[in-house]
């Protein structure tokens, strides 16, 4: 995304400048393609795949009778990626219009349950009922920072019937190579500037907290786990910092997989609003969710579960998005 807009001169400088910083410091580069890989195969690829795969058979299997809300919900399924490729898919199939895409994409982008309520909530926060609550406020977040669009829009897309594209996959065999080619994005993107990271270390030494948010800038995944493993409160809003900003990695794949018509400057601007809703947000909903109680704890930085209580933290979640989607006035919906 940044790249793109330099001048080739600039752009041939930054890739010299990075080849230089490999053949400078070989260690901090294996080191960040190392973990980088580390990543991807024990944090990203289990989230992420299977729902890649669910997400492109239930777009074949469906086809026509698709309507837009089942490709947003899609989308909220399986994460940035599969919003991109749903995007484009129908964006050059003339099943959206410019502004219709724009706004599928304002309101599906966003990190996937796999990741949020699995890698995020269970193995670095250590409480899965937390993880739900944070994927849960992340849509409602993604709705409020697409408020502004969606007002300004002329075209009624929420009650608009999206077609399936007329090539679609024809097995179970099309829709794992689609997420294999997903993963390989994603995997990519991450691996790269993890590099990146390291190899700025390597050169810029920065405190914790500035190292933090240079990875958070960088990219999303490995940020989350940096911040968890900082422990209490900075660890929760630490990783809804993350998801809010996304990083570089997540718009350069965004920018790979997108039209090129499609512009990621209203989506850019959205996250700003995402991230002050879902600091709020989360700050306001944490203290009321039955079984997540934020502590600072020495156990490796983990936010963890100090009581149980019904109803679900999964259902209280449902009824906050019920709340925002039909404007109702607000409740305390903890017993």
């Amino acid at each position: 995304m940044i790249l793109s807009r330099l001048s080739v001169p600039l752009r041939a400088a930054a890739l010299a400048l990075f080849a230089a910083l490999i053949l400078a410091a070989p260690d901090a580069a294996a080191r960040g393609f190392g973990d980088g890989c580390a990543l991807c195969l024990y944090r990203l690829l289990p989230a992420l795949f299977p729902f890649f795969v669910i997400c492109s058979a239930a777009a074949r299997l469906f086809g026509a009778k698709r309507t837009w809300g089942g490709t947003l919900i899609l989308c909220w399924l399986g994460g940035y990626a599969v919003c991109a490729r749903l995007v484009h898919d129908l964006y050059e199939a003339k099943r959206l219009t410019q502004r219709q895409a724009q706004m599928l994409l304002l309101l599906g982008c966003c990190s996937g349950p796999g990741f949020v309520i699995g890698s995020v909530g269970g193995q670095m926060l250590g409480s899965v009922r937390l993880g739900v609550l944070l994927y849960g406020l992340q849509l409602a977040c993604n709705l409020i920072a697409a408020i502004p669009m969606l007002l300004l829009a002329c075209e009624r897309t929420s009650v608009a019937s999206v077609a399936g594209s007329s090539q679609t996959s024809k097995g179970l065999s099309d829709d794992i190579r689609s997420a294999v080619d997903s993963s390989l994005c994603v995997c990519g993107c991450v691996i790269f500037f993890r590099m990146v990271y390291a190899l700025a270390l390597q050169r810029l030494p920065l405190p914790p907290a500035g190292s933090r948010l240079a990875c958070a800038a960088l990219e999303i995944s490995a940020a989350c786990a940096d911040y968890a493993a900082a422990g209490g409160q900075e660890a929760l809003y630490g990783t809804c910092l993350c998801m809010s900003v996304l990083g570089l990695s997540v718009f350069t794949q965004l920018r790979a997989l997108l039209p090129k018509e499609l512009s990621l400057r209203p989506l850019f601007l959205s996250r700003l609003v995402h991230m002050a809703a879902m600091q709020a947000l989360v700050r306001i909903c944490v203290r009321f969710v039955p079984g997540t109680t934020e502590v600072f704890s020495n156990l490796k930085g983990r936010v963890i579960a100090m009581n149980r209580a019904a109803p679900d933290a999964a259902f209280a979640v449902f009824l906050f998005l019920c709340a925002l989607l039909y404007k109702a006035q607000p409740k305390n919906y903890n017993d």
